[in-house]
């Protein structure tokens, strides 16, 4: 189940309260006033707190508690109150100033990791005020590589290289994209010249010409010689189906192991896991949920009916499996049926208790270059 985001919005004045007014009819938050506010006949049925409490020490206290603020005051002001409880990007929830006048809206904090930038634009266009983006992508109109794939929720693996390739790509280094899996449509991906479907079809004159690479991947392996010395940002689109066939009072623990090892021995990232897929009379499995929710990953239940309308050989069926399940097989099918029909990438593996099998969800994508390029 997904998260529900928390918004909060701090006021000092009542000009300041009269922009969150209009903001609050777009969006659900906690507004946060000045006690000497209680009972002055400004509130009608808002979610709304007060504090008595110096701002400082009272922004100290509740500042993480919620995903996205509005201070409405100066930038000053704000940046004086938060700066002692900043802790990173990923941590951090993104802070939106807005002056009391209402013309103005500026992204502080957490402009890309929690979509500050985009949230800015909206309450800018609420209040009919300016928005003030200053990140260096969107001011020099570069691609913001954290916001790449964060549609199709892809797994970001280096925030070191981020920084490192980012920066490159505002100096207009040549930054080129190694695609192996996943959507072919995401974000910026018409702003790269380069794309290859793998590391075998990038021509050799282009491995000394580009600087920096985006590799999109589920596959763990080395990278080829010539670009072992290269920033290599990777990212593990959700594209891995694995499908499991189990006993009875199968452990949370054997599951990890066969899973862990299915992958580990065939090279395959367990951030591009998707979904786990299995027969429907395993829903309501304690062992199964507790292991699939502890990864984040979706669980899917399919019908004996379905699973054996899947081309596969069953030549060498177990009859025990058959009589007790109602289907030929369960892991291979359930991983393709995961997969979307896509391709069988693990055949069935198995140990005392478990079978596995993992599938890839493709789309169809090609390398390409620009027209007439003699470089």
């Amino acid at each position: 189940m997904e998260k529900r985001e928390k918004w909060a919005a701090v006021v000092i004045t009542r000009p300041g309260w009269d922009q969150v007014r209009l903001l609050h009819r777009y969006r659900t938050m906690t507004v946060w006033l000045p006690k000497r506010f209680h009972d002055s006949g400004l509130l009608a049925d808002e979610e709304v707190r007060y504090y008595a409490k110096p701002l400082s020490q009272w922004v100290r206290e509740v500042f993480h508690d919620y995903d996205h603020w509005i201070f409405v005051m100066s930038v000053s002001l704000a940046t004086r109150l938060i700066a002692p409880v900043i802790r990173d990007k990923h941590r951090d929830p993104s802070v939106t100033v807005v002056d009391d006048g209402g013309h103005y809206a500026v992204c502080l904090l957490s402009c890309h990791a929690q979509d500050g930038n985009e949230i800015t634009r909206d309450i800018a266009r609420i209040l009919q005020a300016m928005p003030v983006i200053t990140t260096g992508s969107e001011s020099l109109e570069v691609p913001a590589l954290d916001l790449i794939g964060r549609e199709g929720n892809w797994h970001l693996e280096d925030w070191a290289t981020l920084s490192h390739l980012s920066r490159m790509m505002l100096e207009k280094d040549p930054v080129g994209v190694v695609q192996e899996s996943g959507s072919p449509c995401w974000r910026y991906r018409d702003s790269f010249s380069r794309i290859y479907d793998g590391w075998e079809y990038v021509p050799a004159p282009v491995f000394q010409e580009i600087r920096g690479w985006l590799w999109i991947t589920h596959r763990r392996v080395s990278v080829p010689r010539q670009v072992e010395q290269a920033p290599i940002l990777v990212y593990r689109p959700k594209v891995l189906s694995i499908g499991v066939g189990f006993s009875r009072n199968t452990t949370v623990e054997d599951l990890e192991e066969m899973v862990s090892e299915t992958l580990n021995t065939n090279h395959l990232s367990s951030h591009s896991v998707d979904t786990i897929v299995t027969i429907d009379r395993k829903r309501g499995d304690g062992a199964l949920e507790e292991w699939a929710q502890r990864h984040g990953w979706k669980l899917q239940f399919v019908s004996p009916e379905e699973l054996n309308r899947v081309p596969l050989n069953h030549r060498h069926f177990n009859p025990s499996v058959l009589e007790a399940t109602g289907a030929y097989a369960v892991s291979e099918p359930a991983a393709i049926l995961g997969a979307d029909g896509g391709s069988l990438l693990v055949s069935k593996c198995k140990s005392d208790r478990v079978t596995v099998a993992v599938a890839l969800k493709t789309a169809a994508s090609r390398s390409w270059e620009p027209e007439n390029d003699s470089r």
